[in-house]
């Protein structure tokens, strides 16, 4: 089973592109040690918004919705970001 997540963020406290970087990176650190993949996808070129995607693979439905909690825990723990959009998807091989 594979899930896919995108999300739309807006990080209102960045004051530059570096600032921006330095966030996304901190998320994509993070989440990597869950061991999923993480990668930003869009709006690299302005401060207070990104587009991440993430993807893990799971052995069953129950093991991918115990993996989207802890991600969706993560998520929602980081102060210095708003999500806009989260889309998620499940897909069984």
């Amino acid at each position: 089973m594979l899930f896919a997540l995108r999300l739309e963020l807006e990080l209102p406290y960045a004051a530059s592109l570096k600032d921006k970087r330095q966030t996304i990176r901190s998320i994509k650190e993070r989440l990597r040690h869950k061991n999923v993949s993480v990668v930003e996808c869009d709006h690299q070129d302005l401060w207070q918004r990104a587009t991440i995607e993430v993807a893990l693979a799971a052995v069953s439905p129950a093991a991918a919705e115990q993996r989207r909690e802890e991600l969706r825990r993560i998520l929602l723990g980081y102060e210095e970001l708003s999500i806009l959009d989260w889309r998620e998807e499940f897909l069984k091989l």
